[in-house]
């Protein structure tokens, strides 16, 4: 049974009392900031320029079993730019967006399974985030059949100064396949991955610079829902519209 899909931000609420809390370290926050900084971004994101080629349901009414659109917050100052997209399977409708500060792109990514194949979707994309050298990745697999598979995704930064895209399925073998990097671990690409079946809570991806939330619904007609902010207390890489609304100087 599919399960509701709740609202990102207020699953962003509930589990930054969580974010962070691991066996190596230790991140204190302070739940009223929190709360704050999310109540300003409901107020101050505003929806993005880009215009979806296709929609979900038009894709859903063309009679494709498998879809999947990628919706994306970017809360920081920094643009998203040149996305890129790497399907190990499946097709992309339009060209993928870019998130520029402060804006939500609703169907940034659009994807569909192949047409008059039995198979899903599955890949990478990801933007680079300008000024700071280094890209943020997406891995997802949004299987055909669910009897011996699920829907997975997985949320990761390279290291600072590689904008590079790995050729091939490189990343998504690696995200998928791959062991999930510990923090002390010197790699390319970090990453958090998490299977959405039964739970649906969200993948949090969080290193000195950012953090990246994201839930995916469990079902075929699958929709991904992402954060891209500033690591907790870092508000000086917020973008200018949501410090406005906080009453901080930019």
């Amino acid at each position: 049974m599919a399960l509701p899909f709740p609202r990102l931000k207020t699953i962003l609420v509930i589990f930054l009392f969580v974010i962070g809390h691991g066996p190596s370290q230790v991140w204190m926050m302070d739940p009223l900031t929190i709360a704050s900084v999310a109540t300003a971004a409901g107020s101050a994101v505003s929806a993005g320029s880009a215009v979806a080629t296709a929609t979900m349901k038009g894709l859903v009414d063309a009679g494709y079993r498998v879809t999947c659109a990628i919706h994306i917050e970017n809360w920081t100052r920094y643009p998203l730019l040149y996305p890129t997209v790497r399907l190990k399977d499946g097709a992309l409708n339009g060209a993928p967006t870019e998130v520029l500060p402060g804006k939500r792109e609703d169907f940034a990514v659009l994807m569909r399974k192949r047409a008059h194949a039995a198979a899903g979707v599955y890949g990478t994309v990801s933007w680079e985030v300008s000024g700071v050298k280094r890209r943020f990745v997406i891995m997802l697999s949004a299987p055909y059949n669910f009897d011996f598979h699920s829907n997975w995704l997985a949320l990761g930064m390279t290291r600072p100064g590689l904008t590079e895209v790995a050729n091939g399925n490189k990343w998504f073998d690696h995200m998928y396949y791959g062991p999930v990097p510990k923090t002390t671990d010197k790699v390319d690409l970090k990453f958090q991955r998490k299977r959405f079946y039964y739970l649906t809570d969200p993948v949090i991806y969080r290193d000195s610079e950012f953090e990246v939330v994201g839930v995916m619904t469990n079902v075929h007609k699958a929709e991904i829902k992402i954060v891209f902010r500033p690591v907790e207390g870092n508000y000086a890489n917020l973008a200018p519209q949501i410090r406005k609304v906080l009453g901080l100087s930019n």
